[in-house]
């Protein structure tokens, strides 16, 4: 939590409204998933640091485009391209049949309630810029930091072509979907 704090006052000099709302969100407590990497209390938290971390060493230590990408882009986007998840996951329980036993147990597990369903990427970028000006590099690695799995990518022509474009524009639009790519399936596999 502090590291994040720390992070997001860096970014701005003055966090404090954003900061705000989020200790009003379950930002630090959310899982990251509902079944697949970090979905555990403080997976949300522990993902969007992960990332900050991944995208700081490709930009600065792997590729040295420091003069190309400030700091403040590595933070809105590492920190920031997953605030959809905040108030959206919502603690349950389903059945799941023991493989020792073969008898049926209720387990507890995270569903999706998603209060203001506008998309993954399109929803993070609206929470930040309802706090931040953010330059056109940053909306558009926020924006597409699914990559070819953003909703449409694959099956909408105008979608790819969109998709296509932003990379081309932008650095930080790879870097991005790699390192939140690289943070699920590397860092926080088996977590």
């Amino acid at each position: 939590r502090r590291a994040i704090v720390a992070l997001w006052e860096k970014f701005t000099g003055n966090a404090d409204q954003f900061l705000a709302w989020l200790d009003q969100t379950d930002f630090f407590t959310a899982p990251c998933s509902t079944e697949y990497h970090l979905a555990r209390e403080g997976g949300l938290a522990e993902h969007s640091l992960n990332v900050y971390n991944l995208l700081h060493d490709k930009v600065t230590r792997h590729f040295g485009l420091l003069n190309e990408i400030p700091e403040s882009s590595i933070i809105v986007c590492g920190l920031g391209h997953d605030l959809c998840k905040a108030n959206f996951y919502i603690p349950g329980y389903k059945n799941v049949k023991d493989d020792v036993t073969g008898k049926w147990e209720r387990v507890p597990v995270y569903k999706v309630k998603d209060q203001y369903p506008c998309g993954h990427g399109e929803k993070s970028l609206s929470i930040l810029q309802d706090f931040f000006k953010l330059t056109e590099a940053e909306k558009l690695a926020i924006r597409y930091h699914m990559g070819p799995w953003t909703s449409g990518v694959t099956t909408d022509y105008a979608a790819k072509k969109s998709f296509e474009a932003a990379i081309e524009k932008s650095v930080l639009v790879p870097l991005l979907i790699s390192a939140d790519y690289e943070s699920s399936h590397v860092v926080e596999r088996g977590k």
